[in-house]
């Protein structure tokens, strides 16, 4: 049996990408509730259409001004700063993501090393929820 060297086997692995979404994975966001770390519901994921979701224009969890909402760049959910905040990439408390059969992960922009966080925009884009 002939062995192949280690750096072949290497190059032959998949590539993991730090949590990428892929079109298959939008039925387990579809509907999740966003819940912060400080307990605080901030809507949930799926299309435009759905009153709650974080990508309907006229909820107040997509709006600027909501205090419940990721995109009010003066809360601690969508500041770039704060541990409980989706846009930073450092947050040790970004809010989770709980869909029907429990937690999916984190609704966070990073960092990318991690799995179980998910940007806003690549779920929005993936899933065609705009």
């Amino acid at each position: 049996m002939r062995k192949l060297p280690l750096i072949l086997i290497l190059f032959n692995l998949p590539v993991l990408n730090s949590g990428e979404v892929n079109s298959w994975d939008c039925n387990k966001f579809d509907g999740a509730r966003i819940i912060a770390g400080d307990g605080e519901f901030l809507g949930v994921l799926g299309p435009s259409w759905n009153m709650d979701s974080i990508f309907n224009d006229s909820s107040s969890y997509a709006s600027s001004w909501s205090q419940s909402s990721i995109f009010n760049t003066s809360t601690n959910y969508g500041n770039s700063y704060s541990n409980l905040s989706v846009f930073n990439d450092g947050a040790s408390n970004p809010p989770k993501i709980i869909g029907s059969s429990g937690m999916v992960g984190y609704l966070s922009i990073g960092p990318s090393w991690q799995s179980d966080r998910f940007s806003p925009y690549d779920i929005k884009y993936t899933c065609d929820w705009d």
